[in-house]
């Protein structure tokens, strides 16, 4: 990380306590579950149609993502990152099994 990125980071921090930060992370994971649901509709015929195009859908996605990551990383939760893995490991086994279990 350069240090523009590092003095910014330190400034929000700063300035933004933590609940602020978390508040902010709330509504970013909301914008992220939205940008999820339009990118359904863009990529599936469905009933409700968007006039958003796939490649604008993927965009906006990828962007609340970006959002999301960014809080994250200012709040520090993801620095335990070999215990992130693990929980991922874990919920990715546990619904391959569920799927499976409906089969």
């Amino acid at each position: 990380m350069n240090n523009e990125l590092t003095r910014a980071r330190r400034y929000i921090t700063a300035v933004l306590p933590p609940s602020e930060l978390l508040a902010q992370l709330a509504e970013e994971a909301t914008e992220l579950a939205h940008a999820a649901l339009k990118l359904r509709r863009a990529l599936e015929a469905t009933k409700n149609p968007t006039p958003v195009s796939v490649p604008a859908a993927v965009a906006a996605t990828r962007e609340e993502i970006a959002d999301v990551m960014l809080l994250v990383s200012l709040l520090e939760l993801d620095t335990a990152k070999d215990e992130l893995q693990e929980i991922i490991d874990f919920k990715t086994l546990r619904w391959e099994g569920r799927l499976k279990e409906r089969r």
